[in-house]
């Protein structure tokens, strides 16, 4: 048995829009199934962490917890493929100059949903029917595998922190920020003079268009 609490169904349902709005966002991009043959480090980083989701979530489906899978994917949606991936290759998605990055972003965009829209469907039904079916086939979702864990550059996950520090040190940095202009704090469109850690080079591309860094 499970405890159940009216929050916890809000928040349920605020993860639940969070999902539709990333599919809303991805089917603006045409589905690119084959993996290109460069990626990005940002989108190694994803894929790595994606790895050790889809582990997780085998792990608490084998054990008939369903907690672990629910939390797992909730966790990563929410808190790394939202937050901080999406945001990081909204620049490169857009960027009709860069058609590898461009490429790779909107694979691995996709890689990451299909992927977490399969892992939930036991847990929700309707709601990944309704977006696998719109978007990726038009096949039930319940007819599908559950994904197989597949070791996508696991050594990745070691950024993981320093992304998430980073990126909140910007946010931050920008809502303490006065603009002379305006006198209100920056929005996070705005520039800033944050100078990208030595730790997250590989990153830098991605996480000055992000940002919006003055480099």
């Amino acid at each position: 048995d499970f405890r159940c609490s009216e929050q916890r169904i809000l928040s349920s349902q605020k993860f639940l829009s969070k999902l539709w709005n990333l599919g809303r966002f991805l089917s603006s991009f045409d589905f690119i199934s084959e993996a290109p043959h460069e990626l990005s480090a940002s989108d190694k980083w994803i894929l790595a962490e994606l790895s050790n989701l889809v582990e997780e979530c085998e792990k608490g489906y084998e054990d008939f917890n369903f907690f672990i899978p629910a939390n797992a994917i909730r966790e990563f949606t929410w808190s790394l493929f939202a937050s901080h991936y999406v945001e990081m290759v909204k620049g490169r998605v857009y960027d009709i100059n860069d058609s590898v990055g461009q490429k790779s972003a909107i694979f691995t965009l996709h890689k990451c949903l299909s992927t977490i829209l399969k892992l939930l469907a036991p847990l929700c039904p309707f709601i990944t029917e309704e977006l696998w079916t719109k978007m990726y086939s038009t096949q039930s979702i319940h007819l599908q595998c559950l994904p197989q864990v597949q070791k996508y550059h696991l050594e990745m996950r070691k950024y993981t922190q320093y992304i998430i520090e980073f990126n909140s040190q910007v946010w931050n940095k920008k809502k303490q920020t006065i603009s002379k202009k305006t006198g209100k704090p920056l929005s996070l469109k705005d520039s800033i003079d944050i100078t990208v850690p030595i730790e997250l080079d590989a990153f830098k591309k991605d996480l000055c268009i992000m940002h919006n860094l003055r480099t």
